[in-house]
């Protein structure tokens, strides 16, 4: 029900005034004074204000700044029993929407409010009508996108601009695995640990739908929270299946805005399963280009788009990338002695060797022949030390050919370089690590070596 406020200290009037608009199915607050309507009008929401214009504290024309200082768009009703020219005028171009002199017809009154009130229900529905098409408008922008990254960072923004913040972080679903892919306003250094903390407290509390929020729920002491108050994790998912979690948090000194529109936010995350669904079916078209017929893993090709996307990631994030060059020692004598055949089906046991060895966000590579690369994300120097000791150790214990009635003992030689560590960029990274592998071979073979630092630029 639409409500008016009349503004009016003389009692007949206020009477007339209220007996008219009730009548005709309003609900109305009345003032008898300018001040008594300056406190209504800034704690109560009005759809049109009638007012006198002279009172005896507070002048109608006050009444009106104060209306259109709080909300441009409510309609403001003029009403005098001292009428002249220049006063209307003045009303008029300060924004008042009509003005009637004393003694009022109340047809003409009556008209006039009705009309105020169809100008503002279609206002509305335009408004409305506006903002549903740019929500269509940017749920198409997602749902068309097939690129990951962008996808991503589409729906970031569109969650966070309908909430009403500007700060968040994307985790979506890797190899079965959430991984953070999206920092919007946080520090990147909080916000792995800002991420992980809201999600666990989230998971507590989820029962399928699609948004729980938390307040107050980090330790005083946590420095990667500081300012966070209040989070909202909006799930993902494509039937029963999680396919990414937003975290969005308050911005500082602010709380989330309330209330949330429930239906937009659905409406979004609908789009944007369809999306990620979409996105992964074409990514996964596309990885057939850089899949290893022999082995099943990924073929060198997949090495450039990886590294370019990781080190990416490394410089946004501040993470670390680990690169392993692995090299197959005299892997000749097994073609030489048991046939090509043979050493094709010895290479593929190597690839699921490897695989098992790392983690599903870490990506193996048949470099080419007998050589692999894995890319380690999120991985430092030492982390990168246990992953090559461990594979070394694993070839070496393992026997191969068994399938075919052999027993092939094989070793391998292995070296690595990480980012930001050893190197800042993808052709030094590659570079250091093989220069490692071949240390490792020169120096007689299964083992692993860190790179070498590089060397200082030269004097000039």
């Amino acid at each position: 029900m639409e409500r008016i406020l009349i503004v009016e200290d003389d009692s007949f009037f206020r009477e007339v005034f209220t007996d008219l608009l009730q009548q005709d199915g309003y609900s109305v607050d009345v003032a008898a004074s300018g001040e008594e309507a300056l406190d209504l009008i800034s704690s109560r929401e009005y759809q049109l204000v009638v007012t006198d214009l002279v009172m005896r504290d507070v002048s109608g024309l006050d009444i009106l700044s104060a209306v259109k200082r709080l909300d441009p768009a409510v309609d403001v009703i003029m009403v005098t029993g001292h009428a002249n020219v220049e006063t209307a005028i003045f009303a008029l171009k300060n924004g008042a929407t009509d003005y009637l002199v004393k003694p009022i017809n109340h047809d003409e009154f009556r008209h006039i409010v009705a009309q105020c009130m169809d100008q503002r229900r279609l206002l509305d529905e335009n408004l409305e009508l506006k903002g549903l098409l740019h929500l269509f408008q940017v749920s198409q922008t997602i749902a068309n996108c097939l690129e990951l990254d962008r996808v991503y960072q589409l729906l970031m923004d569109a969650l966070s601009k309908e909430v009403g913040v500007t700060r968040g972080l994307g985790y979506f679903s890797d190899s079965g695995n959430l991984v953070l892919h999206e920092v919007k306003g946080i520090d990147p250094e909080h916000a792995s640990l800002l991420g992980q903390a809201v999600i666990s407290e989230c998971e507590l509390m989820d029962d399928g739908g699609a948004l729980v929020i938390l307040k107050d729920f980090l330790p005083e002491d946590a420095a990667y929270g500081e300012g966070v108050h209040e989070a909202m994790c909006l799930y993902v998912r494509h039937k029963t299946t999680l396919q990414g979690v937003i975290v969005l948090v308050n911005d500082p000194g602010q709380p989330i805005p309330r209330p949330v529109n429930r239906k937009n936010l659905s409406f979004l995350l609908d789009q944007a399963s369809l999306a990620l669904d979409n996105a992964a079916r074409y990514n996964f078209a596309k990885d057939l280009l850089y899949i290893d017929e022999l082995t099943g893993l990924y073929n060198y090709r997949y090495l450039d788009v990886v590294l370019e996307r990781e080190l990416k990631r490394c410089e946004r994030y501040g993470s670390n990338l680990s690169v392993l060059f692995l090299d197959i020692d005299l892997f000749k004598m097994v073609n030489d002695n048991f046939g090509h055949l043979i050493g094709s089906r010895v290479l593929r046991e190597v690839g699921t060797l490897l695989r098992k060895g790392v983690r599903d966000v870490d990506a193996v590579i048949r470099y080419g022949g007998d050589e692999y690369t894995i890319v380690l994300v999120e991985t430092g120097v030492e982390g990168a030390k246990v992953v090559a000791e461990r594979i070394r150790r694993n070839i070496e214990q393992h026997t191969f050919g068994r399938a075919d009635g052999l027993a092939i003992k094989l070793t391998v030689s292995l070296g690595y370089a990480c980012a930001p560590a050893d190197a800042g960029t993808k052709g030094e990274l590659l570079e250091m690590a093989d220069q490692a592998m071949y240390r490792g071979k020169a120096a007689g073979k299964n083992q692993a070596f860190h790179c070498l630092p590089a060397p200082p630029p030269a004097a000039e």
